[in-house]
């Protein structure tokens, strides 16, 4: 129920963000031309909404409303949005409405959407909290990250055991911050008069740079004043090690990490979402380019083969499999090898052309809209072949596979290579010599990936195709 609310939610903030862009830009002179063409744009929106909303896992509850890492979703989703409905109204036959209309509202959009979800967090917070009137008040020393973590925990406490008063920093850039609602009220050398201000009880002190001397000359003013002292340990007290006798020993000769293959270290969270976002953004932009061929090659498929996308099983990050899309290009229902040549009279003389195009590759943005894949990264393989995979050749699947390849661009179309070596048993040919030669390119990328690096490639995969 709650994804429904927020699906409908967010449509209805379009409507709103439209129409009453349509209405400024018009000052509220509208007719019924106008209702029409605006309709149509809320449409487009809403579909495109949901469907980034969905890439983006926006409507999953991956994040606590009105959080950070919500806003930065939601704020990503609308943008990408607010993109699709200008492009589309800018390259439909007759203009919908002024282009200045997705511009204005998407801005106005922003505002519903994360305004709302802010103050639904806000409310949550806040009829969370706990009460705290039997609770000891403190007087927090260090308006840092430690501290403001102090504060927050105090907070949200279920116990509501400590009820943080002020704050206390010697750090002239911190005075007048607020954190959470409590504000900074001074200097060490102001603790004695903001604790008969606040009716303090407590002294808590934090900060990795305050130094046995200054606790000391804290602790004698904080007892002249009344107060009892407590320091808060540094995390790497708190996070102690297990003591040996509590370990659970292994099995002799198993694998530390339960018999699985070892994979390459991941991307930095960072890094991860970057690469992520790139991804549905350049789908999206794709989508809308090669919109002709996603309605003329299947028109073409049907009327010629009658079958319109092949369906294949394919291995993804951590050995998952997944269905991978492609334009068909072979006869329907046809044997063989899974492995094909240039030559291979099992493909029709349009799926030909589609693969020398690669236009028979387009339907994996789907995959890559759904997180199945990305736009670079090594190429996804069946799994009849990756089950021969090495324990070093399994790192590949520690990232997403691509829709374009580094192995790709360094060995080139891989069917003419086959077709100009011409091996006797074209299966033996590909695992014993073709697939480690690509695998140790694509470990290559895996171990120095990069966000530039994707840009180059992808750059250098449209050069490759145009020319």
């Amino acid at each position: 129920m709650r994804r429904v609310l927020l699906v409908g939610w967010d449509a209805v903030g379009w409507a709103i963000a439209l129409t009453l862009a349509l209405g400024l830009r018009y000052e509220f002179d509208l007719d019924a031309d106008d209702a029409s063409g605006i309709a149509l744009l809320i449409a487009v929106a809403v579909v495109t909404q949901i469907l980034i909303g969905v890439a983006l896992q926006v409507y999953r509850g991956r994040h606590c409303i009105g959080s950070v890492d919500n806003i930065v979703d939601t704020a990503a989703s609308i943008a990408l949005t607010g993109f699709v409905v200008f492009v589309a109204n800018v390259v439909s036959v007759a203009e919908w409405i002024p282009r200045s209309v997705a511009i204005i509202g998407t801005p106005i959009m922003l505002l519903i959407a994360v305004g709302s979800r802010v103050a639904v967090g806000q409310h949550r917070a806040r009829k969370a909290r706990p009460d705290h009137s039997a609770a000891q008040r403190v007087i927090i020393y260090g308006a840092g990250v430690e501290g403001q973590q102090l504060s927050w925990s105090m907070l949200t406490d279920p116990d509501a055991r400590y009820l943080p008063v002020a704050f206390l920093d010697d750090d002239p850039q911190r005075r007048g911050l607020r954190v959470s609602g409590v504000g900074v009220h001074g200097t060490s050398a102001d603790l004695a008069d903001v604790a008969a201000r606040t009716g303090a009880d407590l002294l808590a002190i934090t900060g990795r740079s305050t130094d046995g001397a200054a606790i000391g000359e804290l602790s004698r003013a904080a007892a002249a004043a009344g107060l009892e002292v407590r320091v808060v340990a540094p995390l790497a007290e708190l996070l102690r090690p297990v003591p040996p006798t509590l370990l659970i020993p292994t099995q002799a000769g198993s694998a530390p990490n339960g018999g699985r293959a070892p994979v390459s270290r991941p991307p930095a969270a960072l890094e991860s979402r970057a690469k992520r976002f790139v991804d549905v953004a350049l789908s999206l932009v794709a989508l809308v380019v090669f919109l002709p061929f996603f309605v003329v090659v299947p028109a073409v498929l049907l009327a010629t083969s009658g079958e319109v996308i092949y369906r294949a099983k394919r291995v993804g990050l951590g050995g998952e499999i997944f269905t991978m899309f492609k334009f068909t290009t072979m006869a329907p229902g046809d044997g063989g090898p899974r492995l094909t040549r240039a030559g291979d009279p099992r493909i029709t003389p349009f799926g030909r052309w589609l693969r020398s195009t690669k236009l028979n590759e387009l339907p994996q943005l789907v995959n890559v809209l759904k997180g199945e894949m990305s736009l670079v990264g090594p190429r996804p393989e069946d799994p009849r072949y990756a089950a021969f995979y090495t324990a070093e050749q399994r790192k590949v699947l520690s990232v997403r596979p691509g829709l374009v390849s580094l192995a790709f661009l360094r060995f080139g179309d891989e069917e003419a290579y086959i077709e100009r070596v011409d091996p006797d048993d074209i299966e033996a040919f590909y695992l014993n010599e073709l697939l480690p030669e690509k695998l140790a390119i694509e470990l290559g990328y895996v171990e120095n990936w990069s966000l530039r690096d994707d840009f180059r490639i992808l750059a250098r995969t449209a050069k490759g195709l145009l020319t």
